[in-house]
């Protein structure tokens, strides 16, 4: 029953292994945008996700803020993402505040924030490093800017020093070679 729209490009891994190998193994039903589609006008990605009842897609954060601010209330009228279950947030920085405004922006259309799936990867493990629970609303740690900077995190409640980080989960470790089962399993 899972369905994914993606316009990440194929030479980037969270494309190439989210967006075509994987669902490929899964068998999981895939609508692939270009790439160049999604930065020229954002509502390119949003429309096919409401049209086939997706459940799965994502992209860097900056994809998130770019709906936000470039999608008017006009455009939303009849955008339906009720269906989005997983909306994944990796490859960069994941910001509190953008999460924070593509969740209210998109609220009247039905999304949820607990569809957010703040993740981290590396080539170098095929992907899936780390993602957060599903169906949750991202985890925030409140952490000591000062320490940060000097390679440490340490809990913070002095509003003059403190940063926000969204937690990308825990980190996925699969020792044997049922890996993707249980990967799969998972999304």
């Amino acid at each position: 029953q899972s369905r994914l729209v993606t316009w990440l490009p194929l030479y980037h891994d969270m494309g190439l292994i989210g967006g075509l190998l994987m669902p490929l193994y899964t068998g999981v039903p895939v609508t692939a945008l270009s790439p160049m589609a999604f930065p020229q006008r954002p509502l390119r990605w949003l429309r096919p996700i409401a049209a086939t009842r997706a459940t799965h897609g994502g992209g860097p954060n900056f994809a998130y803020e770019l709906c936000a601010r470039r999608i008017s209330d006009e455009e939303k009228q009849g955008l339906d993402l009720s269906s989005w279950e997983t909306a994944y947030n990796g490859a960069e920085p994941i910001r509190p505040e953008t999460l924070s405004r593509f969740a209210q922006a998109f609220a009247a259309c039905g999304f949820r924030a607990e569809a957010f799936l703040p993740c981290y990867g590396l080539a170098e493990v095929t992907v899936g490093t780390a993602w957060a629970a599903r169906g949750q609303r991202p985890r925030l740690s409140e952490l000591r800017a000062s320490a940060l900077r000097e390679g440490r995190a340490e809990p913070s409640s002095d509003p003059a020093d403190h940063t926000a980080i969204v937690s990308c989960g825990p980190i996925v470790v699969v020792p044997d070679g049922e890996a993707l089962d249980r990967l799969a399993a998972r999304a």
